[in-house]
């Protein structure tokens, strides 16, 4: 399996946040109201030099919110995540953060718990956070974080205290991935397009000898094969060499990308046998589109299969599959077969849990963004 780890990208600054109980207040860091950062604005809606939070003296049932506002100002899909960890405070066992409860709202919906703080420290300590929301471009959402101080909470959190970073990001690889693939070839985009050369030998035969190929079936097969494509991303900052790397599929055969091209740092590549799917679909100039010569392994079979990115020594990076062929994730998952004209895209660009549910059924596909 693909020797990588999935990062959080950290592009919001440390927000400090203070909770402070019959002591004195806290050492607080600095923010300001809006911050770009990467594709991200955010804003924490408090004048420069303020706390996002300064809580203190609160008494059992006190509750205390801050709206933060999210906007991705990029050109591609993000998934958003949030962590959060302790940085300081007073008091010593029972932490004052293992009794205040932390719920996380978007609107009406609850993006975190009610649970205590210190459970989100835990649980947003993982490789990807606490995960959100995906951000379309343009895409705004406003966040509620609400602490509240329970009604039962007893003497020994009395004059205890919390520090508390919270930081946002998004979610992505640190190497290439497979990003979308387009499989079930519909007529709209290929499909027994009379032009095809397949089809156009068996009319040839049909026509001049009146012989009717018996691997009818096959010629059709071929000719949808040739229409297939898939769809690289670069979620990393460098720009990368293509050339030499594979692609493979269920068969054990592999097409190698023989082009000296690289894909650019947060760019896409759009691979195909030749240059016929670029008839039937609009990529954009500037995204990167290669022709192999060949087609992914022995073509990608409709009802399950799977495709496998190597690197030029043979290192795998990247997996997926669907249908039938569930070896694409771990542990073993079904990605459901798309319908015809449909592809398999990931929710967001670079997301990549190896899990199944980082795949959509995408209608229309969308080769190169």
């Amino acid at each position: 399996m693909k020797n990588r780890f999935l990062r959080l990208i950290i592009l919001i600054f440390i927000v400090s946040v203070v909770f402070y109980f019959n002591g004195g207040i806290e050492k607080l860091l600095k923010s300001q109201t809006v911050e770009a950062f990467g594709d991200l604005i955010v804003d924490f809606h408090v004048p420069m030099g303020n706390p996002i939070f300064s809580l203190f003296n609160m008494k059992p049932g006190d509750n205390e919110g801050r709206n933060v506002d999210v906007t991705n100002n990029g050109t591609v899909s993000r998934f958003v995540a949030v962590k959060g960890f302790r940085t300081g405070g007073l008091g010593d066992d029972p932490k004052i953060e293992t009794e205040l409860d932390l719920v996380i709202k978007e609107g009406s919906n609850t993006k975190f718990g009610p649970a205590k703080l210190s459970d989100f420290f835990a649980a947003s300590s993982s490789t990807n956070g606490i995960l959100l929301d995906i951000f379309n471009p343009a895409d705004h959402r406003t966040y509620n974080f609400n602490v509240i101080f329970p009604t039962s909470a007893g003497d020994e959190f009395q004059n205890k205290s919390v520090v508390t970073d919270f930081t946002f990001g998004v979610v992505t690889a640190n190497n290439l991935v497979i990003n979308e693939v387009f499989y079930n070839v519909d007529r709209r985009h290929g499909l027994n397009e009379p032009k095809d050369d397949d089809e156009e030998d068996e009319d040839e035969d049909e026509r001049r000898f009146g012989i009717k190929d018996k691997n009818h079936h096959n010629k059709k097969k071929k000719t949808r094969l040739k229409y297939q494509w898939v769809e690289l991303y670069n979620p990393t900052d460098k720009d990368i060499s293509l050339k030499n790397w594979r692609i493979y599929n269920n068969s054990g055969r592999f097409a190698t990308i023989r082009a000296n091209k690289k894909i650019k740092a947060g760019g896409f590549a759009v691979i195909a046998k030749n240059a016929s799917p670029w008839r039937f679909w609009f990529v954009p100039r500037h995204i990167l589109r290669i022709e192999l010569g060949s087609y992914f392994g022995d073509g990608f079979d409709i009802d399950g299969d799977r495709a496998i990115l190597k690197n030029p020594s043979g290192k795998e990076i990247d997996r997926m599959s669907w249908g039938t062929d569930t070896s694409g994730f771990t542990p073993p998952a079904v990605n459901p077969k798309v319908d015809k004209g449909h592809s398999s895209e990931r929710q967001a660009p670079g997301f990549d849990t190896d899990a199944a549910t980082d795949w959509i059924d995408r209608n229309p596909p969308t080769p190169g963004g």
